[in-house]
């Protein structure tokens, strides 16, 4: 297990740098949100770039383990793997706003090194989110439909619930959960008859 202090950093981080962007966030103001002293971060981290990497890395980690599972079932159906698929996403998100935010829009802050380490992830996500389409079509959904732009579509409309989704307004998370399976299933002119 991490130590404590390593997840507090990276909160911490997620936050400042959703809020002030990566070059507007320096390793003093990191150091002085989790309380301690700016040259203990580098017992856990390099740089502040690999902060960044770790940040963005945790998000795209955590929601492929669980997509991960719901792949494996052979138990439940395509349309339940879709729906779970769509709430791991959805929820997920709405836990770690601030680190869905680092991810929309501090990619290019890292180095092209690390862009590719990081990439890989995003892109082990976005095949196995595909083969939940692939397993769809084969069962009558999305008919004529590019597997890898439903999935794509999917990815966008996911992520951009981080820009308008309020955890205190009129619906929640599961609210927005639902509303997009149904889009998909219960309103598909592309199934099959």
């Amino acid at each position: 297990m991490r130590d404590n202090k390593y997840e507090k950093i990276l909160s911490v981080a997620g936050r400042l740098i959703s809020q002030k962007g990566f070059k507007g966030t320096s390793l003093q103001k990191i150091s002085d949100g989790v309380g301690l002293h700016k040259s203990s971060l580098f017992h856990y981290f390099k740089n502040k770039e690999e902060i960044l990497l770790r940040i963005l890395e945790h998000s795209t980690d955590e929601v492929s383990a669980e997509l991960g599972k719901i792949l494996k079932s052979q138990t439940i159906e395509p349309e339940e793997k879709l729906r779970r698929a769509i709430d791991n996403h959805l929820t997920l998100l709405s836990k770690n706003f601030d680190r869905i935010n680092v991810y929309l829009n501090q990619i290019g802050n890292l180095s092209k090194k690390n862009q590719k380490i990081y990439l890989r992830k995003r892109k082990k996500y976005e095949r196995d989110l595909e083969k939940v389409s692939v397993e769809m079509q084969k069962n009558g959904y999305f008919k004529g439909l590019d597997t890898k732009i439903v999935t794509l579509g999917l990815l966008g409309m996911m992520n951009w619930v981080a820009k308008w989704f309020k955890s205190d307004g009129r619906l929640t998370i599961d609210d927005v959960s639902h509303t997009f399976y149904r889009m998909l299933i219960k309103t598909n002119p592309y199934k099959e008859k």
